[in-house]
């Protein structure tokens, strides 16, 4: 019939198509022309001076070089220039491009012709490798494709010069590359066409014919299973051309084309068909659960599911499809993650390898350095490129697996069910995440093993070949020949020489050892962290007792020797990209995910699971190389000490025998006691050794004053140790004992002895008045508390121990010292150059070929190639800047107040010129040695800018003027707004620019120069900086903005404490408020996420400044109405959920941390922890230290809340070992450091969560259960809360329910207490806070119950909490 003919017509047309789809037809001339062409070639003599044009030719000497061509090639000879042009410079030479084509422009008239003949060259050469058959496999075909298409889009495109439909029609050409599986080389090709376009006027989208190539473009991109290389390419066109992948229109022509088989085709990545019955389908079998197997061998035991997921929980049988989706996501993105990452890892070390091993003859060194160095950047860039996509993936596949799985069992699609999927997804993606970048680490490695042997099989048999033959040394002298760069142009210690390369030189490759990556079993634990710390539990154990084997001690001390090799190269990489600033770097400012953290995070767990033997060993070492090291760069000496407090975590005996080794450290010279002075008051600070012990040494050394060079000795450490807050006066007795004898002597250490004294009698009296204690200030040592690991030598100083306002003075002196060792006439010929550049900027404003002049004319000055030229100019041009601003003051009119009016323009010209220096700046080679090279002067010129401020502040102040801060600010302004505006050059770069400044400016830190309070603040909170850093791709700036936050509060601190607010600190109160509150507003999970630190800082008597971070919680959770009628806290879906915390909680704790989970552990084993405790927590005062204690309660807390998680059947909150801590220390302190206590634990009443939700319970429990001749510990907790309550908004979520639950549950009694009528004032109060919280019960309710009920007048908490007359 007609309609089963036109079926079977409809079904057979696939066919007839796919049988057509062949490459070539149609594609245009280019394509399909294939007849070489016989060019006239010239003589040889010509060839030659040709030849030596174009190898000469440079940006210098353009003109020249054109018209030397012309003087000898003839017009007839252009066929053949052109295609030597094009065969043999431009499709091998992509970086010298813009060379050629300028070279071109200045041909003129003249070179028309050899465009002509270029073009059809490079038509000719793409139609051989798009016809070739190779082209799909041989990635040098791709990369000669990939350059003429560069070159074509950059001749004709950039020129406004169209590409003939007849000669290269590129949609079909992208289409039948979609048909025949020749995407991966036609794609590349037709993207860098188009690039050509973004410098074209005409061509530029939204041209139509470019729109057009555009969406084939982003039809292809949405195809199925298409490679990431080829997607990637499509990307970057898209970013190239400023154009949003997702705004462009698809293309509708792909749908008519005929559909590739995906088998083999190199354009795909095809699933192997391990498993046909789960292939065909996703779907779970009704009854025996999902049946799909994974292709990788054994995978499913090492992936981890969290049991605790309420969607597995409910349905265990899902959890089979968790391996199968880490199985799919590994295999999507293995291949090109692996193919890159080995091509770029074999390239890079067969060239320096090579290099380096051109005179060694021993093969198997070379083969062995090579393997070394080929694993290790295989496997690190497999790893960095791998991460996000892996997870991505992985979260894809398996929400699609698991819709499919709970489709199929007949489960409903609800809000609740999507909601629970979700959470799989992100537990699942996190947890497994580690494992699948392990394997294709692995797999990176293992391949880029097997190339670099082949890449060099041919220079290791020449090596054993020649050894065998001739006995004699082998020599490359292929490294020697083609006119090549190297060795000649190596500094003299990085040539190649006779005999090979030295033991130090070796020790470059072999600090490539890679630690290899353990998979983590899963089951044991719900995260790979967990399962971790388990494998290290679990070594310890079978160590403990029967002692580890010789094979895992060996093994054990390998790893922290390599360990250390890693944290020594890590450290010298961040010190020499802080260049001249490296001084200033210390360990407090890594961030938590840095390279030298995570370094010695791992020695800490290697230590824990090796003996007391292995530990002490690497532990001596450390401490020899500590006194290897100068005090210049702080940094090398403080990770030394954290690396022997990490190993000191698994070593019980270290700290006795540190003691020991202190006593046989060097102090024959000046520079060696200091050296040792420092170090002995680090290792004090963190606790290593007992100062008690320090103590009787020192004092004993000093030999009743009879050893000189230990009386100078322990003066300058016990005003250190005192003045920085190490230890206090009276945990030093021995020391003042012997301070004191002298004193009472003649001799010449008498006058300094006694001014020492009478400086710590007055900090003994400090500390018995109770001032503050500083945030980073330890506690005393008879706490037997371990302040955090962070190590400041910047506080510690090595000679006079100076504290933050002593730094400036430092710097004033260095910049002092520079200037008297300039050059003479420095300042004149600066001065000349700032003057020429003023009148550029105010002539020739937005010129870039002015800007370009003067910038070169700068280089001819020194700027940017020698670091001295470059300190010295812009340390004399920032003074003279400064000098010039504050010079052209005026006064204001008559009548009116205020400074005198200052005139700007030579700060802002300066500050354009370091932002165009910095933009421009490009000394060669690739973009990350570019981007380092920006961050390098950036680092120079700031770190010169924040000398010269200190410098300024100190002349200042010792002429007893007033410091004008404005130009400064300006200067620092500009800077700030210039340099993080969008730029697609600095776009990689941004946090790295916005790191520099926060360095910058955490050290002019109020406490620092408190003249520059104001302007700080202004530049903290500018728009271009806090919300650029805490807007960071994952957080990554919040460290930074925390860090900055903490410096504010520390100099706010004791001005909040007094409460007696000058003008000037009243302002800066209210600036800090409207940043808070736009930080609330804005990045509410911020404040949130550091409130413990915050809090910690914030004084007692500022109870709304403390609420606005309590009251701060994620933009993702939306609040109940805290006044909702029977509201039930239990029942909310968020209140089950752990809040993130980034303040460091156990770091805080110190020792104190080991003792609490001991006890925790074992409640009955410990008989003297809890009677200890209470002293533990409190400072030389004999208060509760603040930073402490709330560290205390939310660790305990933690671990309460996870132990109730856990325990099957639930058990009460109340019961346990945590809560009986908190009861003995609210049993053990007196009212005042009661209170604070109570305050601590009210700290974590804040959003629903499960922390809010416990210490709820928590306060609710303590006041129900206090014993009933204490009213006094119930009223502290109502004044707790309701202090809180009765000021201004914001109140924190958390504290109203409390507070509601107390006073309207009949089971605690409230207003039967007599504490809330002792006073007509109070009364009011609880009347106006009641009518506010009980309006859904009536009165009548509350009586029956049998409570009393306040008076009816009063002041009055309306609404959200504002305080307004009753």
């Amino acid at each position: 019939s007609p309609g089963q003919a036109g079926a079977a017509a409809a079904a057979a047309a696939p066919a007839q198509n796919k049988q057509a789809a062949v490459f070539g037809s149609n594609l245009g001339r280019a394509v399909s022309n294939d007849l070489e062409t016989d060019f006239a070639t010239p003589p040889d003599n010509i060839l030659d001076k040709v030849q030596f044009i174009i190898n000469n030719v440079s940006m210098s000497n353009l003109d020249g070089k054109a018209t030397d061509l012309k003087g000898i090639m003839k017009p007839e000879w252009f066929g053949w220039l052109g295609n030597y042009l094009v065969v043999k410079r431009i499709s091998t030479q992509p970086n010298f491009h813009s060379l050629y084509l300028a070279f071109l422009e200045k041909l003129g008239d003249y070179g028309r012709g050899l465009i002509k003949a270029i073009l059809d060259s490079v038509y000719l050469n793409v139609g051989k490798l798009l016809r070739s058959p190779k082209i799909t496999v041989l990635t040098s075909e791709r990369s000669l494709l990939k350059n003429l298409g560069s070159w074509l889009g950059a001749i004709t495109l950039a020129r406004n010069k169209p590409i003939l439909h007849l000669m290269l029609d590129c949609k079909e050409l992208l289409y039948q590359g979609y048909e025949t599986g020749r995407l991966i080389a036609v794609t590349p090709f037709v993207a860098k066409i188009l690039e050509g376009a973004k410098d074209s006027v005409v061509f530029r989208p939204p041209n139509p014919w470019v729109m057009a190539l555009l969406g084939v473009f982003r039809s292809l991109y949405d195809v199925e299973d298409l490679k990431m290389n080829i997607k990637f390419e499509v990307e970057v066109l898209c970013k190239n051309l400023n154009v949003k992948l997702d705004e462009i229109e698809k293309s509708d022509g792909l749908s008519n084309r005929v559909s590739p088989d995906k088998e083999k085709n190199p354009d795909f990545n095809t699933k192997p068909a391990a498993a046909p019955a789960a292939a065909s389908s996703d779907k779970p079998a009704a009854e025996g659960g999902f049946q799909e197997q994974t292709v990788i061998p054994n995978l499913a035991a090492y992936v981890q599911i969290n049991p605790s997921v309420a969607l597995f929980a409910s349905n265990p049988a899902l959890k089979r499809v968790v391996p199968v989706a880490v199985d799919r996501a590994i295999r999507e993105i293995i291949q090109p993650v692996v193919e890159r990452s080995v091509t770029i890892a074999c390239i890079t070390t067969k060239e320096l390898v090579v290099k380096d091993f051109a005179m060694e003859s021993d093969e198997n060194k070379m083969r062995k350095a090579a393997q070394l160095m080929v694993s290790n950047l295989a496997g690190s860039l497999a790893l960095v490129t791998c991460k996000e996509p892996l997870r991505g993936s992985v979260a894809t596949n398996l929400r699609t697996l698991l819709q499919s799985a709970v489709s199929a069992a007949g489960t409903a699609q609800t809000p609740e069910t999507e909601q629970m999927i979700e959470q799989v997804v992100q537990v699942c993606a996190s947890d497994n995440l580690e494992l699948g970048c392990m394997l294709i680490e692995k797999a990176a490695t293992e391949k880029a093993l097997r190339d670099i042997d082949e890449a060099l099989a041919a220079p290791l048999q020449a090596r054993r070949k020649h050894r065998e033959q001739t006995g004699q040394p082998f020599y490359d002298m292929s490294i020697f020949q083609n006119n090549s760069r190297f060795p000649s142009a190596l500094p003299e210690p990085l040539r190649p020489k006779p005999g090979g390369l030295g033991a130090q030189q070796l020790m470059v490759y072999e600090a490539f050892q890679r630690i290899p990556r353990q998979p983590v079993v899963a089951g044991a634990q719900g995260s790979s962290e967990g399962a971790a710390s388990q494998q290290a539990g679990q070594a310890q154990g079978a160590g403990a007792g029967a002692g580890a084997g010789p094979q895992a001690t060996d093994g054990n001390m390998k790893a922290l020797t390599l360990l250390a090799s890693k944290l020594s190269l890590s450290v010298n990489n961040l010190l020499a990209a802080a260049g001249n600033r490296s001084g200033e770097v210390t360990y407090s400012m890594l961030p938590e995910t840095h390279e030298v953290r995570s370094l010695i995070a791992e020695v800490k767990k290697v230590g824990v699971v090796s003996n007391d033997d292995v530990c002490l060993s690497f532990a001596q070492t450390v401490f020899k190389q500590m006194y290897e090291l100068s005090l210049n760069e702080p940094l090398r000496l403080e990770s030394l000490i954290a690396v022997l407090e990490a190993v000191s975590e698994g070593c019980g005996k270290l700290g006795k025998d540190i003691t020991t080794w202190i006593t046989y450290a060097p102090m024959n010279t000046d520079d060696e006691r200091k050296l040792h002075r420092t170090v002995l008051l680090l290792l004090a600070r963190s606790q290593l050794v007992k100062i008690a012990e320090l103590d009787v040494w020192i004092a004993r050394s000093m030999d009743g004053g009879r050893n000189g060079v230990f009386v100078e000795f322990a003066l300058h450490f016990a005003r250190t140790a005192v003045h920085e807050r190490i230890t206090g006066v009276g945990e030093i007795p021995n020391i003042i004992d012997s301070f004191t004898k002298i004193a009472q002597k003649q001799g010449s250490y008498k006058k300094s002895v006694n001014k020492l004294l009478e400086e710590l009698r007055g900090s003994k009296q400090g500390e018995e008045q109770g001032p503050g204690q500083p945030q980073d200030a330890p506690a005393p040592a008879n706490a037997q508390q371990k302040a955090p690991a962070q190590p400041a030598i910047s506080k510690v100083d090595s000679s006079e121990g100076l504290g933050v306002s002593d730094i400036a003075a430092k710097n004033a002196e260095a910049i002092a010292l520079a200037a008297r060792n300039d050059p003479p006439q420095t300042r004149q010929s600066v001065t000349h150059l700032l003057d020429y550049w003023i009148r550029v900027y105010n002539e020739t404003p937005g010129n870039e070929k002015a800007y370009a002049q003067y910038l070169q004319l700068l280089q001819q000055h020194g700027v940017g190639k020698s670091e001295e030229n470059s300190e010295r100019f812009f340390r004399v041009s920032t003074e003279l800047v400064i000098e010039s601003v504050l010079k052209s003051a005026q006064a204001p009119p008559e009548g009116t107040a205020g400074p005198p009016a200052l005139h700007y323009n030579v700060v802002d010209a300066y500050a354009k010129l370091v932002a165009l220096l910095f933009k421009y700046m490009n000394s060669g080679g690739d973009a990350a040695k570019v981007a380092t090279q920006r961050i390098n002067l950036l680092n120079k010129v700031l770190g010169i800018t924040v000398q010269c401020l200190m410098a300024g502040s100190v002349v200042a102040k010792n002429n007893k003027n007033r410091f004008d801060q404005r130009p400064w600010f300006r200067l620092l302004m500009n800077l700030i707004q210039d340099l993080n505006l969008p730029d697609p050059q600095l776009d990689s770069i941004s946090l790295q620019i916005l790191g520099v400044f926060g360095s910058a400016l955490h050290v002019i830190q109020p406490c620092v120069i408190p003249g520059f309070t104001f302007a700080w603040l202004e530049l903290v909170s500018h728009r271009m900086f806090l919300p650029n850093l805490l807007l960071a791709k994952g957080q990554k700036g919040f460290g930074l903005a925390h860090q900055l936050l903490l410096d504010l509060f520390q100099f706010l601190e004791p001005y909040l404490r007094k409460g007696e607010l000058d003008d000037s600190i009243r302002t800066l109160y209210k600036g800090t408020l409207r940043v808070l509150l736009i930080l609330l507003h804005d990045f509410p999970e911020f404040l949130s996420e550091y409130h413990a630190s915050f809090t910690a800082l914030i004084p007692a008597n500022c109870v709304q400044l403390r609420n606005i971070f309590l009251s701060a919680f994620p933009r993702s959770l939306s609040l109940i109405d805290p006044f909702t009628p029977n509201l039930k806290i239990d029942l909310l879906p968020e209140i089950s959920q752990n809040p993130r915390i980034l303040s460091n909680i156990p770091g805080a704790l110190g020792s104190l941390k080991a003792d609490i989970d001991a006890f925790l552990a074992n409640p009955r084993g410990s008989t003297t922890f809890l009677n200890d405790l209470p002293g533990r927590l409190l400072n030389r005062s004999g208060d509760v230290n603040p930073s402490l204690a709330n560290s205390l309660v939310i660790y305990v807390g933690m671990e309460a809340i996870a132990s109730l998680q856990q325990s099957q059947p639930p058990s009460s909150p109340m019961r346990g070992a945590e809560v009986e801590i908190y009861l003995k220390l609210l049993d053990s302190y007196a009212p005042k450091n009661r209170y604070a206590f109570l305050s601590a634990l009210a700290n974590q009443l804040r959003y629903p969560n499960s922390h809010t939700h416990f210490f709820s319970q928590v306060m609710l429990y303590v006041f129900e259960n206090a014993p009933s001749n204490d009213s006094g510990l119930k009223e502290q907790i109502t004044r707790v809360l309701l202090e809180r309550l009765i000021v201004h908004r914001p109140h924190p979520w958390g504290l109203l329910i409390t507070f509601i639950e107390l006073i309207k549950n009949p089971r605690y009694r409230f207003w039967s207490h007599g504490f809330t009528r002792c006073a007509a004032e109070i009364e009011r109060v609880f009347e106006s806070v009641s009518r506010s919280c009980m309006s859904g019960a009536s009165a009548g309710e509350v009586g029956a119950a049998g409570q009393q009920q306040p008076g009816q007048q009063g002041i009055g908490m309306v609404g959200g909490g504002e305080v307004v007359k009753g």
